[in-house]
Order: C-alpha cells, then sequence, then structure tokens
C-alpha cells in the first residue's frame, strides 16, 4: 500500500491498484491495464447472485473487485485471457 494504491508485483510487472476506482496502471511507465470484471446475474430475471468471494458488507463490491484484480496481476504469468494478455 502506498497513498491511494495497492501495489502487486507480478512476474512480468508490478501493478498499481487505485484503491477509490479499481483501475489498474503498469509499471515502469504507469500505462493504464483495461480489466473489467464480469457481471454477475442469476436466471433469467438478472438479479445478482452470490460469488465465492462475496463480501456481505457495504462497499464490499469495490474491495472485491480490487482483490481479485490483485490476484489475477499477482500470477500474471497464468493469464490466459488474449485481451489481457496483449496489454502485458
Amino acid at each position: 500500500m502506498e497513498g491511494r494504491f495497492l501495489h502487486v508485483r507480478g512476474e512480468r510487472h508490478t501493478y498499481k491498484i487505485h484503491l477509490g476506482s479499481g483501475n489498474i496502471l503498469r509499471s515502469p511507465h504507469d500505462q493504464y491495464l483495461c480489466i473489467v470484471p464480469k457481471s454477475a446475474t442469476g436466471g433469467t430475471d438478472g438479479n445478482r447472485t452470490a460469488q465465492t468471494g462475496y463480501l456481505p458488507y457495504e462497499g464490499g463490491r469495490m474491495l472485491a473487485v480490487i482483490l481479485s484484480k490483485a490476484m489475477l496481476l499477482a500470477k500474471d504469468t497464468e493469464i490466459t485471457d488474449p485481451t489481457i494478455l496483449s496489454q502485458l
């Protein structure tokens, strides 16, 4: 943690995740990295469903997004999504 950023060290790069917005900057030149979380819907009515890792308190959605991005980027050599890989 430094200021408003969570620093995450992967094998490929070091990343900074903004604690307010969840936006990611990739070192060394603070290049923006776009990773959009999948939305969670259940059934045909579109109601949100609880997921593994669901945090049941106010503000939990952004914290969950930040933590999931941090865990993904910490293991950046295991990323297989072509859209994310093209940005690394």
